[in-house]
């Protein structure tokens, strides 16, 4: 999973020029991995955002490459069965989600099929799971629980802009709601704007990071410089209309220094898990509980075993592990998400959890952990995957290793060196933890042949 916290509308290139004003009429023949049709025309392939396979659809060219084009849809003359009225009235300039116009059915079908057709066409090998699982599935509205929003007022009128970056640019689009955030999140940007709107220093604030466990959560306004009294009173009362803990981060430090943390649940394990303004946790939580869940059930360990979770942030899946494993050592990059899962697992009484900060991207062969020996790995990546920990690990010979991914194509250049280590994939499912965006994760376990 992305150690990042996931941006809504991230940034994309920026159309060019209209380079044809003629309309043409084509047929979308399928979807690309991100959620644009895909037509052919002239032998060309040329991508169309908003179009759905087997629509008839009006475009016109608006950038021409070597090997594909790409088009503005101007009209669907002929439209899909899947296709569906988007939830958010700020769907068509938003850049935070592309397939809100998808049925939520077809959305996941496309997912799943996205990442088998890279899994056979990159990775070098047919692959056949043994047993291809149901996407795990939640809300496909109201689940984020976690996002950044940007902040911006502009130097022409003075208005505050608050929202997420407009579809294909950096420009910030201004929202009044979010169909995508939880309920409890939703006012943030009227709450915002009714606080901030008239602030004489507002543009020293660049946006906000809103993160919410069970109960609790934090609002985190980052700063270029420590605000004022008076813009600090405004901060707070923001704050306590959301009812969300205040945070506000400088470049070197926070206000207040030391805040306490919130804290999300996993039910199904009677675990509680601690978590700070900057800690890495997944936005969907009925969909983090339900991977958790199936990750335990794949890896399935036994009283004697031992379990090495790699990039294991707050003890998402250590501490689970560690209920039925001999002993699970997680490790993480962060110093600060390292103490936070020691001090997880010392308040849920799991001694035989322990935690190690190591670079991943660097070797670890020498490290005292890593000699110990262990009979299941677990990895869990950030987006640029886990090549040179996969090195590493393709011939260590654990029995199981499973491999939890949100970007497919890091998935594809790291498979095939553990399939030539020896092992099968045995198992494999999407879980649809961004509804209504092209974005998707998957679990893939694999097991050594005897």
């Amino acid at each position: 999973m992305s150690r990042k916290r996931i941006q809504f509308g991230a940034p994309r290139r920026s159309k060019k020029a209209v380079v044809s004003d003629t309309p043409l009429e084509l047929t979308v023949d399928r979807l690309s991995h991100e959620g644009r049709g895909i037509a052919n025309h002239n032998g060309k392939t040329t991508f169309i955002a908003g179009a759905l396979p087997g629509e008839q659809v009006q475009v016109r060219l608006t950038q021409i490459h070597k090997r594909y084009d790409e088009a503005e849809l101007l009209q669907v003359t002929h439209s899909s069965l899947d296709r569906r009225e988007p939830a958010c009235a700020h769907f068509d300039q938003c850049g935070g989600c592309d397939l809100q116009h998808l049925d939520i059915v077809a959305q996941r079908l496309h997912k799943q099929q996205q990442v088998l057709d890279q899994l056979k066409r990159y990775a070098g090998v047919h692959i056949q799971p043994e047993q291809l699982f149901p996407a795990l599935t939640a809300a496909p509205l109201g689940y984020r629980r976690a996002a950044r929003i940007g902040l911006n007022q502009r130097q022409r009128d003075g208005e505050l802009l608050v929202g997420f970056r407009r579809r294909g640019s950096n420009k910030l689009l201004n929202i009044d709601q979010c169909p995508i955030l939880e309920p409890r999140l939703q006012p943030v940007f009227d709450v915002v704007r009714q606080h901030l709107s008239d602030a004489t220093d507002v543009r020293q604030l660049t946006h906000i990071d809103l993160s919410h466990g069970d109960q609790s959560g934090f609002i985190c306004f980052r700063a270029t410089r420590s605000p004022s009294a008076e813009l600090m009173q405004r901060l707070q009362a923001i704050a306590d209309a959301l009812q969300l803990q205040l945070i506000v981060a400088l470049n070197d430090a926070t206000i207040p220094a030391d805040p306490a943390p919130c804290h999300y649940s996993l039910p199904e394990f009677e675990l509680e898990l601690a978590f700070g303004s900057s800690d890495f946790i997944q936005v969907n939580a009925d969909l983090n509980r339900l991977m958790v869940r199936q990750a335990v059930d794949w890896m399935d360990p036994g009283p004697e075993e031992r379990v090495l979770d790699l990039f294991c942030g707050l003890g998402n899946f250590t501490l689970p592990l560690a209920q039925n494993a001999a002993q699970v050592v997680g490790i993480e990059g962060s110093s600060d998400m390292v103490a936070q899962a020691q001090r997880n697992a010392a308040s849920a009484g799991l001694d035989n959890a322990q935690f190690y900060r190591a670079n991943l991207s660097e070797s670890f062969v020498h490290a005292p952990w890593y000699r110990s020996g262990f009979d299941l790995i677990l990895l869990d990546p950030p987006r640029t995957g886990a090549r040179e920990a996969v090195q590493q690990l393709a011939g260590y010979g654990a029995r199981k290793v499973l491999y939890i991914s949100c970007n497919p194509s890091a998935l594809v250049a790291d498979l095939p060196l553990l399939l030539q280590a020896g092992y099968r994939v045995t198992r494999f499912g999407i879980m649809d933890i961004f509804p209504q965006t092209s974005h998707v994760e998957s679990m893939l376990l694999l097991e050594r042949t005897p």
